[in-house]
């Protein structure tokens, strides 16, 4: 940090914080060339030019101001990604036969996958070897489906026809592992076909004509595929509570839209919610995933890889199957592929490549189409016109705080804009790019259109993007009290969007997939906001430290009822019950000795505290059940008895109490593991 940029006297702190947050949404304060870039235009800006910029009342006409200032075009962008490398994908492919030889399945298996990555697509044979060594990996792991989808691939990269035989042999063992014997005794035939060009001497083809005959022979006697087939798999995705919304399909039917001038729009229940209910499922608008998951995760789907399969054309990027690479090569790495390692060491943000893949996803007809569209205002949804969560308008509206943006910030997003223009650009996503030309002539209507659209992309990702993430055990398998998220990357959910903060959170979240699941933490009346936690919560931090995080990151001031009423952290709460009045919920007095009832200040209303005392003690045994089923490693028991005792103290009692939120934070962790699990860390004895 430069010491100008040091807050000073005159300097408030929360402003100085704010910009600090808003500058590292777009790129590294120290990592990468983009920061140099910056500071060394706004070295040749003017607070003139700055004034007038502030006036712009338009994306585009920022974004064709910004690409008027000469100095910007001194960033020359050029493809740079990690090439394929027939040398490189051999020697792996040797290193992976030795580790095979010893028996060291796991070892094999991950550098035969490095052979298959970067191996070239038109360049010998190497491709085909790759996968088909691999393939006998996974077929000894009891990877069968793994393995035939490895098979067809090489067989895809023109296996050599001399050694066709083997592979087809190994098709016809998985087919029959799997009970499909019928389509085993087609490729056990056709592998007794291929031995004809086999490359083997007379004893060893004889041993092989016998051994695939036997084969063929079993499966002979199997009567058509034997075993019937395996079901088609059910989606057995979380259902929301009392079924979808006809106005919001991706929510419960319990959930409503309400907007005012300080919350914006939000969501609300309309009626009451148990503890532990689904109110939405989601799957991303846009998702990217980060750069360091790149060599263990999908690229598409996000899922865990075990046997990757590569990009056609860069050896930076993965895949789980053919169907995800084929869907990403078709949209946005087609255009994304080989200038990942420039945006890489860039140090731009996650929310930079998403905001570019909202493009690229799309690709340039669609947005030509779009442009009388963008005129549309924003509508509240209604059963009539429901809310369209995978359309690109639903996206464009949600909320980007432009009428609170300084000039400064408006010109920093307008930089990155241009410099993300310019990758589309040598990525001939207008069409074929003219490198004799020069990199500063103006923009077309197309390029202007784009241009505009990503800093509005720029200024929407600051505010609604959420973490995409996954669960891990750290302290091992069903030790709900150490499990962890694990990042894996950046996502917009557009009706995930719709709920508010509060440091004292209504729902929780989590993952199947890439699909974003919100479930209740606590019952819900009538009007209470859907709340979810954009990261202070009041237990863990006092009500000062939290307002600035908010203020810094997201730009609001918090109003929940934990701030309004500054609840003490965990910490400093005090070990007392108080009670709620049963017609109004307010705070009940304190009941005397001789007392049975106690009647409410607000609406005067008598309350039999003995009763409800009573049946606050009873539920206690479902937290000491919780407890133990948790400690056990029995997840659903634990979460029933959780939401029951949840279900009965919240009712009765009001926040803040120590067991509510205990209760409330197991959970959160209970519910997490609901979702998709990527290790389990179980840690070794000494």
């Amino acid at each position: 940090m430069n010491r100008s940029e040091q807050p000073s006297e005159g300097v408030e702190l929360d402003e100085y914080l704010r910009k600090l947050c808003s500058d590292v949404t777009l790129h590294s304060p120290k990592d990468g060339f983009f920061n140099h870039y910056v500071e060394q235009i706004d070295a040749q800006i003017s607070h003139h030019f700055l004034k007038k910029f502030g006036k712009l009342g338009s994306d585009e006409e920022r974004l064709r101001t910004t690409w008027g200032v000469k100095p910007i075009h001194t960033l020359k962008v050029q493809s740079f990604y990690k090439q394929k490398s027939r040398k490189v994908s051999e020697t792996r492919r040797a290193e992976g036969n030795r580790a095979f030889q010893e028996k060291k399945n796991q070892q094999a298996l991950v550098l035969y996958s490095q052979a298959v990555m970067r191996a070239p697509h038109d360049d010998g044979a190497s491709l085909a070897l790759a996968y088909a060594n691999r393939s006998a990996v996974l077929f000894h792991m009891k990877q069968f489906e793994l393995c035939l989808t490895d098979i067809e691939l090489a067989i895809q990269a023109s296996y050599p026809s001399n050694l066709m035989f083997k592979v087809l042999d190994r098709r016809g063992q998985c087919l029959r592992q799997l009970g499909q014997h019928n389509d085993a005794l087609q490729a056990f035939t056709a592998a007794f076909q291929a031995l004809g060009t086999a490359a083997l001497d007379d004893k060893k083809l004889q041993s092989w004509k016998k051994d695939i005959s036997a084969k063929i022979r079993l499966c002979q006697e199997k009567d058509n595929n034997g075993e019937p087939p395996p079901p088609p798999k059910q989606d057995t995705g979380a259902a929301v509570f009392e079924g979808p919304n006809s106005a919001l399909p991706n929510a419960s039917a319990a959930i409503s839209i309400q907007v005012s001038p300080d919350e914006g729009r939000y969501a609300v229940v309309t009626r009451n919610v148990p503890a532990g209910q689904v109110l939405m499922a989601e799957r991303p608008y846009a998702a990217i995933l980060m750069d360091n998951k790149s060599g263990t995760h999908c690229q598409h789907c996000y899922n865990r890889l075990v046997s990757a399969v590569p990009c056609r054309w860069c050896s930076g990027v993965a895949f789980c199957s053919p169907r995800c690479r084929d869907l990403a090569l078709a949209t946005y790495h087609r255009w994304e592929c080989k200038f990942l390692d420039l945006l890489k060491g860039s140090g731009v943000s996650l929310n930079c490549y998403l905001a570019l893949r909202v493009v690229t996803q799309h690709g340039l007809p669609f947005f030509k189409k779009l442009r009388r569209r963008l005129q549309e205002p924003a509508t509240l949804p209604t059963a009539s016109s429901p809310h369209r969560p995978d359309d690109y308008m639903t996206f464009y509206h949600l909320v980007g705080l432009e009428e609170q943006r300084s000039s400064k910030d408006f010109f920093q997003r307008s930089l990155v804009a241009t410099f993300l223009l310019k990758v589309l650009q040598r990525a001939d996503f207008f069409g074929k790019w003219d490198d004799e030309g020069a990199p500063d002539k103006d923009l077309t209507e197309e390029e202007l259109l784009v241009g505009g659209l990503l800093l509005r992309h720029l200024q929407v990702i600051q505010f609604n993007a959420h973490e995409l993430s996954g669960m891990s055990f750290a302290g091992g398998m069903n030790n709900y009290r150490e499990t962890k998220s694990v990042f894996l990357g950046l996502a917009v959910y557009p009706t995930v969007a719709f709920c508010n903060h509060s440091c004292f959170p209504a729902v929780t979240r989590y993952f199947e997939g890439d699909r974003m699941v919100i479930v209740s933490l606590r019952p819900l009346r009538p009007g209470d906001v859907v709340a979810e936690n954009y990261g202070p919560i009041f237990t863990h931090q006092p009500r000062q430290e939290r307002h600035r995080k908010l203020l810094s990151r997201y730009w609001f001031k918090c109003g929940c009822e934990a701030c309004e009423e500054d609840w003490p952290i965990y910490a400093n709460m005090a070990d007392r019950k108080v009670l709620r009045c049963q017609k109004c919920k307010s705070p009940l007095p304190p009941r005397g000795q001789t007392q049975s009832h106690v009647k409410c200040r607000e609406c005067g209303s008598s309350n039999n505290a003995v009763a409800a005392f009573k049946t606050v003690e009873q539920a206690e045994k479902f937290y000491v059940a919780a407890c133990k089923h948790m400690e056990e490693g029995q997840r659903e028991e634990a979460i029933s008895s959780f939401t029951r005792f949840l279900d009965v103290v919240s009712d009765l009692v009001v926040p803040p109490l120590r067991e509510m939120h205990l209760a409330m934070q197991s959970l959160r962790l209970l519910i997490a593991s609901r979702g998709t699990i990527h290790t389990y860390d179980i840690p070794t004895k000494r």
